[in-house]
């Protein structure tokens, strides 16, 4: 549906050596069983809820639904071609995209990986007419919050969740007027400038 847009913005290379092509559904699900344990600790492990397999038939219906949204999946390559990286995010509802889960192998994390696939997904995502963008992260994730921050987004939000523990949500506003309309809308204080869409680079 969106691939003139998406062929302006990708594949882009997001720092030496690494580039973000987008991917079908069975790339992404073959990458995530080769790294998704390599970068998270699984749930369970954890003591987080996990849905008994028995169960989950139950919401095939439900599944193929929600799968019918908006969605976007990205791979990170490294020179060689090996995955090093992914994201995963979709339409929540018109004017929001849910940026619902992404990782980094840790030998590239804080190498500038994320932060410059924030940088080409967000003029990416605003070229397809969304207006806010967000995600939920673990309270203990320093690295991806201040990533998130620095890079426009605001804490609108903590939950607790049975999945996936104490969560923080964040959003980010591609429009001065919803950015006026969130500081208003709580009482807050002008704290200096807030990154600005800056437009395809």
């Amino acid at each position: 549906m969106f691939e003139e847009e998406r062929g302006r913005h990708f594949p882009a290379e997001l720092v030496s050596g690494v580039t973000v092509r987008p991917v079908d559904a069975g790339t992404l699900e073959a990458v995530l069983d080769g790294l998704a344990d390599r970068v998270f600790t699984s749930l369970p492990e954890l003591g987080n809820y996990e849905q008994p397999e028995q169960r989950r038939g139950n919401g095939h219906r439900l599944r193929e639904i929600h799968a019918g949204t908006h969605r976007e999946r990205f791979v990170f390559y490294a020179e060689g071609g090996q995955p090093v990286g992914w994201h995963e995010g979709f339409m929540v509802e018109p004017e929001t995209f849910f940026m619902m889960y992404s990782g980094v192998l840790p030998s590239y994390q804080r190498g500038g990986v994320y932060t410059t696939f924030l940088r080409a997904l967000l003029p990416y995502l605003r070229d397809l007419g969304y207006e806010r963008v967000t995600s939920n992260h673990t309270a203990n994730n320093r690295a991806v919050l201040i990533a998130k921050l620095k890079a426009g987004f605001h804490i609108t939000g903590t939950f607790l969740d049975e999945r996936f523990g104490a969560q923080v949500s964040l959003s980010y506003y591609f429009h001065e007027d919803r950015r006026r309309g969130f500081a208003s809308a709580f009482g807050l204080e002008s704290y200096g400038d807030v990154p600005e869409y800056a437009g395809p680079s």
